[in-house]
């Protein structure tokens, strides 16, 4: 008798633990700008009952790293069980820093997914011309080094991510994209082929440009999307 009440203790226990955990999306806008960007997909995540917060920060005078340790703190004070990310450009990069403070003691979250629309995974060649000069380097804050090219401190240092990863990409009807100056097809800014990591759990391709891809509506769709199931389920 005892140890069958004990059973049905347990099974009580674990059932009402996993009702009230708690799942919290932040969602993170890249170099140069502004969180008011994610507004769609913010509400579409909070129609599907997520609890989400657009997370601002400097971008062009605070380097990445820095970003993600004071990320870092605010998810350790939220407290959630798990967290996701959904980011654009740059705020991948934040992102993947994260991983280099994230061991077993620091008493981080459990990341569940990641969404990176359009993100300088491998850097950018724009960012490998500004870094030679000092000028533009005053001008463009210490991230402009931080998204060059160089393997050693450009963009393809950061950590891989080990949770569920889902890839959208901007894309041109045209196959020289949107800025002709870049190889390959672009969404103006980031060159397709250099935004993977290879991890990718689903890539996806829409026609936009850089800076309006995050309001695009089949790019919020595939987001939540990806939240939801782990997959885009192209629109």
């Amino acid at each position: 008798m005892l140890k069958r009440l004990f059973t049905l203790s347990v099974v009580f226990t674990l059932f009402f633990s996993s009702i009230t955990a708690s799942h919290k999306v932040y969602l993170i806008h890249g170099y140069g700008g502004i969180g008011n960007k994610f507004k769609k997909i913010e509400s579409a995540l909070e129609k599907k009952g997520y609890s989400c917060e657009i997370y601002e920060y400097q971008s062009i005078s605070e380097d990445i790293d820095s970003i993600s340790k004071h990320l870092l703190n605010k998810i350790k004070v939220d407290n959630c069980d798990t967290v996701s990310f959904v980011t654009h450009s740059m705020g991948a990069l934040v992102v993947r820093s994260l991983y280099q403070y994230i061991d077993n003691k620091s008493n981080f979250p459990l990341i569940n997914r990641f969404v990176m629309i359009a993100p300088p995974n491998q850097g950018l060649s724009l960012a490998d011309f500004c870094s030679q000069y000092s000028i533009l380097r005053k001008i463009c804050g210490p991230n402009i080094s931080n998204l060059t090219t160089n393997p050693i401190s450009g963009a393809s240092r950061y950590p891989i991510p080990t949770c569920q990863v889902g890839l959208i990409n901007g894309i041109s009807e045209y196959k020289n994209g949107y800025n002709i100056f870049i190889e390959g097809n672009n969404d103006g800014v980031i060159p397709v082929e250099k935004s993977k990591l290879g991890i990718e759990t689903d890539v996806a391709y829409v026609i936009s440009s850089h800076g309006t891809l995050v309001k695009n509506e089949k790019v919020v769709k595939m987001a939540v999307n990806f939240l939801v199931k782990g997959k885009f389920e192209k629109i």
